[in-house]
């Protein structure tokens, strides 16, 4: 009879870090369909105005319906790039200027030696 292992804890630091690979691929996908679906559904839905202007009801029909999924997939296709923009953003990184203090600058004084100056002091120039 073969033991069940036991369940682990999962830590908060285990589920706010995400690969950022699928995220990518995904805000990838989800902005080329938020930018490409319209276009399809003004395509579909003009091709469906011409059949009815034709006198093809079913085509136009079929061309309104599939407008309609078009138009449902677009919506759900912008509500899915924000959350995983959103997710994108809250698992990230901090930003690098978050926190980061700022570096000595190495300065050559007139006698060719180099100190460090710190950015809270003024520089001395050596002009008096």
């Amino acid at each position: 009879m073969a033991t069940r292992p036991t369940p682990r804890l999962v830590s908060l630091e285990t589920c706010t870090t995400v690969s950022r690979a699928p995220l990518h691929r995904a805000l990838v996908w989800g902005i080329g369909a938020t930018l490409l679906l319209p276009i399809l559904l003004a395509v579909i839905l003009g091709l469906g105005g011409l059949l009815g202007g034709l006198g093809d009801a079913a085509g136009a029909r079929v061309c309104l319906r599939a407008g309609m999924v078009v138009g449902v997939v677009w919506l759900t296709s912008v509500v899915a790039t924000v959350a995983v923009t959103a997710m994108a953003v809250v698992g990230g990184r901090p930003p690098r200027h978050f926190g980061r203090k700022r570096r000595r600058r190495r300065v050559r004084r007139r006698d060719g030696h180099l100190r460090e100056e710190s950015p809270d002091q003024p520089m001395d120039r050596g002009l008096s």
